[in-house]
């Protein structure tokens, strides 16, 4: 902080200035076949909760801390409440009229595609859901935020803004739904992130086009509990993902694609080393049909495996079901502003396969249905 604020003290500082904003959100989710945050199959579950207090204190012009305290509950998925979601310091150590590069401390948010650093605010979201082959909502303590630092910059130019992002963290893989996404189930042992690089550039042109190219690069190291049946492994995951947006008036045009790869090594004969080349994909439009009404519609394809789309090969080798290994999903979604603190959202996923079906909420790999629908309701208020 005394080196951050240093440089600071030469700017002609203005007051300190404090902002307090929040919000609370209450979904309903209903489910046919598998289970999604909660006990939705049998019932309606209301087990997909989020109230979040953001705080931001301007201390200079070039030095902010901000920082958010979270209550979630997302079904057996989420169980954690109340949480310190991020916290940080930006530090502008160098801005002109036409750029500026900084760097943030802390509990980061990470800049990872074009919907990352604000999901964890619904009303910022293009749905209730995030598309899930991108942005998994069972693993989001892993790429939402984690101890570290990005060094950032930007500029105008007269063929648009760009703005780049890049950093080290040490990530976040102490979770049952992280195992179940990176080893198949919740394991007695745990996993330990080490480190991960990440970095984003993005490019804004002057005809209401986005592009961003993202990478992320991480490591972690499972340490078995006694009577384990792994070994000490490790896990190395990387991802190269291309994301474009485009607006035309009210309808404004998205579609993200990435490459992950998974490396597992040394967990032992029940979990071979091996690559696993994964794919992932959704296109998307959202019509402001109306001042208040927005309606969503969306393809979201994910493939655990590139040379194992169908997963035939996977059930072979393990008696497993082969749709466990991608899912599409095609949801269709509406959003009314009610005021301009109340939304209001309704939205039907339309799911073949359970490629990215939470774990936790379904622990019986061999009954999960290839084909299941979801419906949820959602009202968020903010302040």
């Amino acid at each position: 902080m005394g080196l951050a604020a240093a440089p600071a003290g030469a700017d002609n500082a203005a007051a300190p200035h404090i902002q307090i904003q929040g919000f609370a959100a209450q979904a309903l989710i209903a489910t046919r076949h598998n289970q999604f945050f909660g006990d939705s199959r049998d019932g309606i579950s209301s087990e997909f909760t989020e109230a979040g207090l953001h705080g931001a204190w301007q201390v200079r012009d070039a030095l902010r801390v901000s920082g958010q305290i979270l209550y979630r509950r997302a079904g057996e998925t989420d169980r954690d409440g109340l949480r310190l979601d991020y916290a940080h310091l930006d530090w502008r150590f160098h801005q002109d009229e036409a750029r500026q590069i900084g760097a943030r401390i802390g509990k980061v948010k990470i800049p990872y595609g074009l919907y990352n650093e604000t999901r964890d605010v619904p009303f910022t979201r293009p749905g209730i859901l995030l598309p899930q082959s991108v942005y998994f909502d069972n693993s989001r303590s892993l790429v939402l935020a984690a101890p570290g630092m990005f060094v950032y910059g930007g500029g105008l130019h007269d063929w648009g803004a760009t703005e780049w992002s890049v950093g080290a963290i040490r990530p976040d893989f102490d979770s049952s739904a992280v195992e179940y996404n990176f080893l198949g189930n919740d394991l007695p042992g745990k996993i330990e992130g080490r480190r991960a690089l990440g970095a984003r550039f993005r490019w804004d042109s002057p005809t209401d086009t986005t592009f961003a190219l993202t990478y992320a690069n991480a490591q972690a190291d499972y340490a078995p509990a006694s009577l384990d049946p792994f070994s000490a492994g490790k896990i190395d995951f990387r991802n190269l993902m291309v994301s474009a947006q485009h607006r035309l008036g009210p309808l404004t045009l998205t579609a993200e694609y990435g490459r992950p790869k998974v490396w597992l090594k040394g967990f032992g004969s029940l979990l071979p080393d091996g690559l696993s080349p994964v794919e992932t994909f959704y296109a998307q439009g959202e019509w402001r049909f109306a001042p208040a009404w927005e309606l969503l519609l969306r393809h979201d394809v994910f493939y655990r495996s590139r040379k194992d789309r169908n997963g035939r090969n996977f059930a072979a080798l393990t008696g497993l079901p082969a749709h466990g290994m991608y899912a599409h999903d095609t949801t269709l979604g509406l959003r009314w502003d009610a005021t301009p603190s109340i939304v209001l959202r309704a939205e039907y996923h339309r799911v073949n396969g359970t490629g990215w079906l939470p774990g936790p909420d379904n622990p019986n790999l061999s009954a999960h249905a290839r084909d299941w629908d979801m419906w949820l309701l959602q009202a968020a208020w903010r302040f």
